[in-house]
Formats: C-alpha cells, structure tokens, sequence
C-alpha cells in the first residue's frame, strides 16, 4: 500500500521567462561564470572591476546580451554600449560600490526591449554621481544602444535612497515588478508591455521599519509571496545595529506589508549583508559581517525556515570563515553560490531547500580560473529561478520533485508538472539509463511493473499566453519498496476456560502471534484488526483479545486482518488470520507441599533459622507427576507443559513461569495453572490447576547470649558438671539433632541437652507434615535450626602473691598477684564491691602499686560469675621522716604507720637526740607516737634518731628491727 513520506507544500508559480536568461554572470574583478550547461564554468573575457553591484542579462535562449557595474554598460561583445545620440554608456547612474547597482529587466512582451535599473550610493567611487538615487534605462536589442533614459523614480528621495533593487514576475505572464526602498518605505514599479509604469507617482508601501543603513542585500522569493532586507549599519557598536527583515510581498498590486525581524542582534550575529531565498521559497539564507580584531573580520551565513511559525527561532549557523562582506544568489541549477572577497573562487550551497543540519557547504568549490571575486554577485528577477515542480495529480499542493520519493511496490504514482496544461505544451518524461522510458503525456503514471525506481525527467515545451516559446526541466527520483512478507500460520486454538465456559468467546493473546507472522529483520509494527475495518482505522487490542463471535460449527473459525507495517518506508502488507475456541474444563491436579525458604540459608554465621513465608519450586517434577498420571497420553517428545500462576495468564500466555524456577517465589494457598499444548503448536489442548501450599519451618529454641558453665579448678576428668540447652519447639511430635562445632552428637534427640563441654552447640527441629493421610508417602519435612554458646569457666586458684615494702615511703609499695584458671578474672584491692574490680593487661596476674600502709587483701573474681577467692592480709608499715607538732591535725606526733592493727603484737620504740641521749621510750601498741617534747619541755627542730622492735602476732614469724632518724620541724600555724 502506498504511504509517501511527508513533504513541503509550495505556493505555485507560472513561469514565463524560462531560467536560460540568467546563464551568464560577470562580478568581481573580471570575474565570469556561464551556466549554459548546467553546471558553471569559468569566464575570463568579462571587463567588470566592480567592489560589489553588478547585472547580467541573456536572452530567453540563454545568449549573452548585456553585464554592468551600474556604471558602464557593456554587450555581448565586450564593447561599451553607446546612446542613441553616440555618447557611450560609460557614465551610468549606479555606482560599482552600491551594494546591487544595477537590475536588468525585460520587457515582458516585446523581446527587442530591455530596462536597466540602477541605484548610487553615497560613496563616490571610480566615477559616478553622488546617490544620484533610482533610475533606470530603456534598452533597444537589436539596435544594441540605449534609447532612453536616464528616467529618475526616485524623485526628491534620490539622496536618501538605499543601494537595493530586486525584480519578480507579476501575477500574469506579461508583468514584472521592480522594487527599492528608501526609509521605511518601498516603491514597487509595474512593468508591462507598454514599459515601466510612472503615470503618477506609484504609491509606497509604508513599514514600521526605518532603514538604518542604506547598504546590504533586498530579495524577493521566486514565488514572489516574500521580500526580505538586510539593513547592514555596522555603526554604533563592533558589530553595528542593522537588522535583517522579512515582509509579505503581493504580486498582485505590489504591496509590501507585515515586516518580521528575524535577526535581532547582530552585536552578536554579525551584520547582515548578503540575502537569498532558496529555489523553493522554503529557506532564506542571509551572510554577516563580525569584526573579530582590528582589520579582521569573520564570514557568517545563517538559514531560517520559512515555513516555521516562528522563523526567528529557525536561525542556524551553515558556516563562519574569515572573510569580508558575501553576496549571496541562486542560479538555474538550483544551488546558491556565495562570493568571498579576494578570492580566486566561489562558495556554493548544494542543496538550499534542505534543512540546515542537512545543507552541504563546499568551501571553494568553483574556480574562476584567475580571476577574483569581490562582494557582489549579479542580481536577476527572482522568479527566472522559480521551478516547475512536478506533483502528486491527486493533492497538486503535495510537492514530489524536492526529494526522493519512496512508494510501494504495489502502487501506482500519477505525478504532472504543476503549471497547468497547456493546448501548445509538449511533455517528454524520460528515465536515466533507460532509452525505452518516453512518455509524452502530461500525467505520468509510474510503477513497480513499468517503469520501477529511478530518476525520471521531465521536459515541457510550451508557448505562453504571451506568445514566448518556452523549454521546462524537472526531475523527480522514485524508489519502490517492497511489502512486508506475512508467513501463513495455522488456526490458533483456544481452550475456553474463562469465566464462561462453552460460549466459544475467550481470550486471546495475539502478539504471542507476531514472531510467527513476521521472521524478516526490518523494523515493523504489526496491528490486528476486524475483517469489517476495511480502513483499518481501530487496531484491536492484541495483548487481550475476545472474538466477538462465538466460534462453533454455525460460525466457523473467527477471522482477523494482521496489518504488518514496514516504519521505515510506511508501506504494509495484509494477510487473514483465524481463531478458535475449544470448549475446555479444568483438570485438578494434587497440590504441591513445600518448606518455606530460610533467609538465612545463605548467610555466614547465621545463628538460626528464619522462615521467609514463601518457596519456590522445580516444575519439571510436576510434569513428570503429570505425564505419569495421563497413563501415556502425553509425553515431553509430544507436549509443552507451561505453568502460570493465575488463570489470565494461562489464557492470555503471558508471564510464564520459567526457568530457572529459583527466581519464582509463591505463597501459601497459590493458584498454579498448568496449560498442556503439542510440540510445535501454540494451541491449547489441557488446562490444570493446583496450589501450592508452603509449610512452616519448626524453630527450635535457642540463646543469643552465651551459656556459662562453671567447672572445678582444677577441672575434673571426666566432666561431671553440665548445663541444660532447651531447644523446645512446642511440638511434641518434632525431633531433634544436635551438633558440637559441626559434629553430630550421637544419640542426643531430645529437646534439652546436657551440655558438658564450651563450644557452639547447634539444634535441629524436624517436622514431619503429612499432607494426605490416604498416602503413607504424601508428607513434607522441614527442618529448622538454633544455636548455643556454651563457655567453660571456674574460680581463680592463687598460685603466688609478692609484694614490696618500702618502709620509708608511703609510696611505692606493691602487691602483685598470680593465679590459674580458665576463668575471666579481674581484681579488687582491700574493697570487693563490684564497681572496685579492675582487669588486667594479663589475665592470670595483676599489680597493685601504691598500696597504703597496714593491713592490706586482695580480691579476685571470675567474671562469668564461677566464684571469687581473697589473699590473705598483707601488712606494710612507713617510718615517718618528719612531724610537725603544732596541733593542726598533720604529724603532729612521730610514730610508724601501720601497726594500729593485729599483725603485730608489740611495737617498741626509743628516740634519742644527736648526742645519743634516750629521749623517750613508746609503747606504740598503746600511745599514739612522740609529740616532741622532753619533761614537759617542747624540743627545738632538728635530727632526731630512732631504734625500733616490731613482735609479729603470728608465731614463727620474724621480728623487725629497724634504726634511723627523722626530722623535728616547728612551724608556726
């Protein structure tokens, strides 16, 4: 079927001027170009040493006539035309530094009469007038000289008067137009075949836009609907202020109206100069100067869309080089060429009607063999270059010849050109490689079994409603696609197991169809439709699809339309396709019994198990139940066993459970729905259903926390203490195993073990459901499991206690302290109150330092809470080394520390002076030391010496005996 891609629509536009009168162009410095073939070639003979305007005219069979600067005026010959009075044209009203000096027209009737049009500029260049403003002159063929002129249409503007003229055909083959503007308004000339109309001054189209610069570029699009100005002003700022502006052109009365402005900020864009619509009147190209240094400036071309309803926002960059201003104009051929000042050759746009991301830019792409290119390029009437496009004959507004067409192969493209027919026109449609192809009709039929893909042309040979012969060109490529190829398919058969058995209507899932229908590699979309939708307009809903007419021996299979659609060439192909419904109940099947998961079971060092509540299962083992049952009816070399988890899905074949069945996880009660087909069909033969019932894993008790058990130290052989592990699950049918450090304990099967070792004890609780007590085989079995810490501990066993007296110092005395066990010990000094133990570096000993005069014991406990043991009392004692006896409650006597206890039974002591005198004698078991006094006599500070007995209490220890001396100190309180 044939789909042709979207085109662009274009106005139309009759011809009357065929585009050989633009084959010549002279520009530049000497510069020259013929397009007699199509394609430019170089021209050296030109005489033109123009900066910018300049003009070129040939005659309607492409035969040079005449080229101007707007200053002299040369012919076919090269030779400076002369007024009729002799006087040669070498003085003319342009000037070679106005932007388009000059505009050739011809007379739309009389072939002999040719008008040039000029406009000056202000800038006094090489000879010339100062703005002499817009003037034109009449031209007479064969005489070769200038009959008349020149002809002022400026009036009193002409100072004021810009450098931009352009020319278009008016609504009917024997009328041009010729527009300039000054200020904010434009002045459209009507020329017909009694000349250039100037009965009365022609009434301006007045625009809300003031030209702020008389230079750069004014256009109008060969479809004569569109005018647009580039107002350059590269004043008041790097780049200047000037704008470029779009209007609405009427070739009817000439009216300019509805400016846009399109490019707004040429500070940063550039200033426009150079305009030109592509040959379509679908693109306007417009060139900018940006001054990027000092002397040096860049080249800008940007593309609008003119077919976009905001034409502003189309802006894109085609190129930016180094350059000076460009002129811009489209030729014959279609393409835009591009002049880059001082260059020895021409820039070309390939393909202006495309879109900017498609235009091709060829820098330097046409070599003027020497010669070198300034800012202009020759002007000519706008609608020379207007096309004749060939059109579907069906919509004449659908534009085929702008782009490849692609068809389908079974259709049939009708195209005519789109000027109307014509009682003198000949038409010749030809084929490239293909001399057979001649076809002299207008309309034009092609297709796949005639003529097939190619470029076809199309030449038109016609005499106008003016009397002028005319030769027409146009080219139009097609390509044939082919059809998407449909494979036939088999009846597609449905159990009818919804909700209303034996209706004959079910679902169902057509797109399981489509890998079947389609097996190429082309991106398609496939649709299915009722055969009464012929428009194919509403696609079924194939994902979930009822008949709508039962399927039974009065209807016949249920028929639909598959329309497969090829998305890149649009072209689809159809094909019939056809339902039934078999009338199916459902088969019940035993329901399958399964543990519920452990999240656990893949975590390291889990301690138990956790029930997650679902499971999962392997599917091939009901198969094989399934066949084993069916007494031979079905087999896995015969059938396809496909399992859903609901009903809809079993109809409808989505969603299938599939391997690996790991990844499929089921809750309690689950319906699971079993759909039995034959190898090699998708037709539904059986449906089962059963559910899944998932039990619960038996938990066994356990303890985070670790178990204690206190043996003997030191620990008897064999082990006689225990401690009771609960692992009871409530259930007194379930069983049990349990495991030390991974080792199974042989026998133990109860709930409670008698546990007599440290290590991690692990429990299993097994349950046995039976799921049918009809079936002695029918049960499941879960196991779930528990774990315990049990740690052996028992009380310290001191093994040794050394301490250092140091009895001059009530420091530095220590008690370090030894033991054995296999405890977790920690000690206390003299104070076992819990928050008094401290733990040591070591376990087994520890180190008292600082330890006070006197009476001291040390405690030490097990911290698992297996008992605690004390020292035995430790006494050290601390000579004084001075007293201050002046009551402020500080030494104020001398005595030694730490024998107001029972350790000793007898503390004597003698205090002589330095000269050995006995002072005095204590009894310091009953007095509390010497106050330093003598007879009632306070003794002077000095040295005083001591000779002390201690008498232990205990029998068999021995006496100390200890002399030195100490230091008396008055002070005054």
């Amino acid at each position: 079927m044939k789909n042709l891609l979207s085109l662009f629509l274009i106005c139309i536009a009759l011809n009357t001027f065929a585009q050989k009168e633009a084959n010549f162009w002279y520009f530049g410095y000497n510069a020259g170009l013929d397009f007699s073939t199509g394609e430019p070639t170089a021209l050296t003979d030109g005489l033109l040493n123009t900066d910018e305007g300049c003009s070129t005219i040939s005659d309607k069979d492409g035969n040079l006539l005449f080229y101007t600067d707007g200053i002299i005026l040369y012919n076919k010959n090269h030779e400076i035309v002369k007024f009729s009075d002799g006087t040669p044209a070498n003085n003319l009203a342009g000037n070679s530094s106005s932007t388009q000096s000059a505009l050739f027209v011809p007379n739309p009737v009389n072939e002999n009469i040719y008008y040039l049009f000029t406009v000056g500029t202000d800038y006094v260049s090489r000879g010339g007038t100062r703005n002499p403003g817009f003037n034109y002159y009449t031209i007479n063929k064969n005489l070769g000289e200038i009959i008349e002129g020149p002809i002022n249409l400026a009036g009193s503007l002409s100072q004021l008067w810009s450098e931009k003229v352009t020319a278009v055909q008016g609504e009917s083959c024997d009328s041009f137009w010729i527009i300039s503007a000054v200020n904010n308004q434009f002045y459209s000339y009507k020329i017909t075949e009694t000349g250039v109309d100037v009965a009365g001054a022609p009434l301006p189209s007045t625009t809300n836009y003031n030209l702020v610069d008389k230079r750069g570029y004014l256009k109008v699009s060969p479809d004569g609907k569109k005018l647009a100005m580039a107002d350059f002003n590269k004043l008041g700022g790097n780049n200047g202020n000037g704008k470029l502006v779009l209007f609405d052109f009427d070739n009817r009365t000439g009216k300019v109206s509805r400016e846009v402005q399109i490019l707004t900020n040429p500070s940063i864009d550039g200033a426009p100069y150079g305009v030109e619509f592509s040959q379509n009147s679908s693109k306007l190209y417009v060139t900018t100067l940006e001054s990027i240094s000092n002397n040096r400036y860049q080249n800008n071309i940007y593309q609008f869309d003119l077919r976009n309803t905001n034409i502003a926002r189309t802006k894109t960059k085609i190129i930016s080089q180094i350059g000076y201003r460009s002129g811009l104009q489209l030729a014959s051929n279609g393409k835009i060429y591009v002049s880059i000042p001082g260059e020895s050759t021409l820039d070309v746009i390939e393909n202006p009607n495309d879109n900017a991301t498609n235009v091709i830019y060829k820098r330097a792409a046409i070599p003027l063999a020497g010669k070198i290119a300034s800012q202009g390029l020759p002007p000519f009437i706008q609608s020379f270059f207007s096309p004749v496009n060939i059109v579907d004959s069906n919509d004449i507004s659908r534009t085929l010849s702008d782009k490849k067409q692609e068809v389908c192969i079974d259709e049939t493209l009708n195209v005519v050109p789109e000027i109307a027919d014509n009682p003198s026109a000949v038409y010749k449609w030809t084929k490239e490689g293909d001399p057979s192809v001649n076809v002299n009709t207008r309309l034009f039929s092609i297709s796949s079994t005639n003529f097939g893909s190619g470029v076809y042309k199309l030449e038109i040979t016609i005499t106008d409603d003016c009397g002028r012969y005319k030769k027409f060109n146009s080219t139009l490529e097609v390509h044939f696609n082919t059809l998407p190829a449909i494979n036939d398919i088999p009846v597609y058969e449905q159990c009818d197991f919804d909700d209303n058995r034996g209706d004959f209507t079910t679902n169902f899932n057509l797109k399981i169809l489509e890998p079947e229908l389609y097996s190429e590699s082309d991106n398609v979309t496939i649709d299915f439709f009722e055969v009464s939708d012929t428009s194919f307009l509403s696609p079924v809903n194939k994902n979930n699809y009822i008949n709508t007419v039962p399927t039974n021996a009065t209807n016949g299979n249920h028929k639909l339309i598959v329309k497969i659609t090829n998305t890149a060439t649009q072209c689809f192909n159809t094909k019939e396709i056809e339902l039934k419904v078999n009338p199916s109940g459902i088969n019940t099947y035993k329901d399958i019994y399964k543990s519920e998961l452990d999240t656990n079971a893949n975590t390291s060092n889990a301690i138990k198990s956790n029930g997650s509540g679902n499971t999962f299962y392997n599917f091939d083992v009901k198969t094989n139940q399934i066949i084993a049952s069916s007494m031979g009816s079905l087999s896995l070399t015969t059938h396809n066993f496909k399992y859903y988890k609901n009903r809809d899905d079993a109809i409808l074949q989505i969603n299938e459970i599939e391997k690996p069945f790991e990844n499929t996880l089921f809750s309690n009660n689950d319906d699971i729905f079993v759909r039995i087909s034959l190898k090699g069909s998708r037709d539904c033969q059986s449906i089962g259903q059963f559910k899944i019932k998932v039990r619960e894993l038996p938990i066994p008790q356990g303890n985070t926390t670790t178990q204690i058990l206190c043996v003997n130290n030191p620990i008897d052989n064999p082990q006689l203490i225990s401690i009771n592990l609960n692992a009871n699950t409530g259930i007194a049918t379930d069983t049990y195993k349990w495991y030390l450090n991974n080792t199974e304990i042989i026998g133990e099967n109860n709930a409670i073990l008698q546990a007599k070792a440290t290590g991690t004890y692990k429990v299993e609780a097994i349950r046995n459901y039976k799921n049918d007590i009809t079936d002695p085989l029918d049960n499941t079995i879960c196991v779930g499991y528990n774990t315990f810490t049990v740690l052996e501990s028992n009380a310290a066993v001191i093994e040794n206690v050394s301490f250092l007296d140091n009895q001059d110092k009530t420091i530095d005395n220590s008690i370090t302290i030894k033991v054995s066990g296999i405890g977790n010990y920690e000690y206390a000094l003299n104070d076992n109150s819990s928050t008094n133990f401290k733990k040591g570096t070591d376990n087994l000993s520890y180190t008292f330092t600082n330890v006070p005069a006197g009476l001291n014991k040390v405690f030490i406990r097990d911290r698992n809470e297996c008992g605690e043991i004390s020292t035995k009392e430790i006494s050290f004692i601390y000579f004084q080394r001075h007293f201050t006896p002046n009551e402020d409650g500080f030494f104020d006597t001398w005595k030694i520390q730490g024998i107001d206890n029972n350790f000793y039974k007898e503390a004597s002591l003698k205090i002589f002076d330095r000269l050995g005198r006995l002072l005095k004698i204590i009894d310091l078991k009953k007095e509390n030391g010497w106050n330093g006094t003598l007879n009632g006599k306070l003794l002077p500070s000095n040295d005083y010496w001591y000779n002390a007995v201690l008498i232990p209490s205990k029998a068999g220890e021995k006496p100390i005996k200890k002399t030195g001396h100490f230091s008396l100190i008055r002070r005054k309180n």
